[in-house]
């Protein structure tokens, strides 16, 4: 007997009228017909479309929901705010403030469907390690409701010193299991080159993926983005690196352009789109015409480059808005890189899905026999009509269990 039946659904990348079986977290038949009292629960899809569940690859939850009165129009001037709220909270009192944030953060975005992400978490001056050791906590605390995966994020703004204990501080998180990818954000620094190969090299020592914000600038200067590249071949780490942001791609020249996107292709890179927090953040120097601010997506996807999109900061010093809705983020994608027909919106559906589940390494996920039943239904019977219509996420099933329902009720007059 099934724990769960989800009778005749749209099965995403399958065909209509399945039946889907699932027993003990797993996906263990797909078909018709599937009599209902083979399953102790059985939920009635209707035609509407049931996908693998969002995966949210490029979050910062040590960050959420911080945004205080002072505005931020700059990148620069976000880092300084976000270093401002850090300094408010009392030491002793920070990790249950991360913990707070992050858990009502979590609520959000698996209400929206998403059932596992990957969160940067910084290694800051005043906090120390306590933010990655939150996160942990809220990790295992969340386990049976959406997986969280976390990469680091150490700080390097204070002089060579404090840029060594940050890196100390990183390899005693990787040798204790505290994270699960190792990142940074070296192309903010003068010593980028450095700090990026000191970043690899710990990442490599302890056989673990890396994930980095990569040339997040409007400036013409894509040099961090190809020596990550590089090294990527030099150590055999193909499939395994992430590089999100790499805005400064649209600054350069078309030709230098391709040659980076097929060095990408050839180290497997993994590239990650912000399109939300990037329009607010690019641009913000230019005159007409102002940039869009995202990466070339379409160039990258011609390319045959795996690349997907996330929702990056959820209302704090980085960008005031943000509901962590891949499904809100996927037809924004849609707008601003101009893909709007049937073929291209399945396109950016799979971005927001299967694209980033091969970023996170995920062999488990999807809709198929043996897969995880991690699950969205939607109230829509196709791809676009979910993001154009902005589906509700009706049911979202993490492990066979449903954690969480959406309804939507309308009425009109006329």
């Amino acid at each position: 007997m099934y724990d769960l039946l989800i009778k005749k659904a749209f099965a995403y990348n399958i065909g209509k009228n399945k039946d889907i079986g699932i027993l003990n977290g797993k996906i263990v038949e797909i078909g018709e017909g599937i009599p209902e009292t083979f399953a102790k629960e059985v939920i009635q899809a209707n035609g509407n479309l049931v996908a693998p569940g969002f995966v949210d690859c490029h979050m910062h939850f040590d960050k959420v929901l911080s945004l205080g009165d002072n505005e931020s129009k700059t990148l620069d001037s976000a880092i300084i705010e976000f270093t401002k709220y850090c300094n408010i909270i009392k030491k002793g009192e920070w990790k249950s403030d991360v913990l707070r944030r992050a858990k009502e953060a979590a609520r959000i975005v698996v209400q929206s469907g998403t059932t596992t992400l990957r969160t940067h978490i910084n290694i800051e001056a005043s906090t120390d390690l306590s933010s990655i050791e939150a996160i942990n906590e809220l990790k295992n605390e969340l386990k049976n409701y959406v997986d969280i995966k976390i990469t680091s994020l150490p700080t390097f703004y204070d002089g060579p010193e404090a840029q060594a204990k940050r890196l100390d501080m990183l390899k005693y998180a990787c040798k204790n299991g505290m994270l699960d990818f190792v990142g940074g954000a070296p192309h903010t620094h003068e010593n980028w080159e450095e700090l990026t190969n000191k970043i690899f090299a710990i990442a490599v020592r302890n056989n673990l993926p890396l994930d980095f914000h990569v040339d997040e600038t409007d400036n013409p200067d894509i040099r961090n983005f190809e020596q990550i590249a590089d090294l990527t071949m030099k150590y055999g780490y193909e499939g395994r690196v992430s590089c999100g942001h790499v805005t400064a791609l649209n600054a350069v020249d078309d030709e230098t352009a391709a040659r980076l996107i097929a060095k990408a292709k050839k180290a497997d890179l993994q590239i990650i789109t912000l399109p939300s927090c990037n329009l607010y953040l690019m641009g913000r120097n230019d005159k007409q015409p102002i940039r869009r601010g995202i990466t070339r997506v379409r160039e990258f996807l011609e390319a045959g480059v795996n690349i997907s999109y996330a929702s990056d900061n959820i209302r704090d010093a980085f960008r005031p808005f943000g509901n962590g809705d891949m499904l809100e983020e996927g037809l924004l994608t849609a707008q601003v890189a101009q893909m709007a027909t049937k073929t291209e919106l399945d396109t950016v559906f799979r971005m927001g899905n299967l694209n980033p589940a091969r970023t996170l390494l995920l062999n488990d996920y999807g809709l198929g026999l043996g897969k995880r039943a991690d699950l969205v239904i939607f109230d829509t019977d196709s791809v676009s009509k979910t993001l154009v219509n902005q589906g509700t996420r009706s049911y979202v099933i993490k492990n066979g269990k449903v954690v969480a329902k959406n309804t939507r009720t309308k009425e009109i007059v006329f």
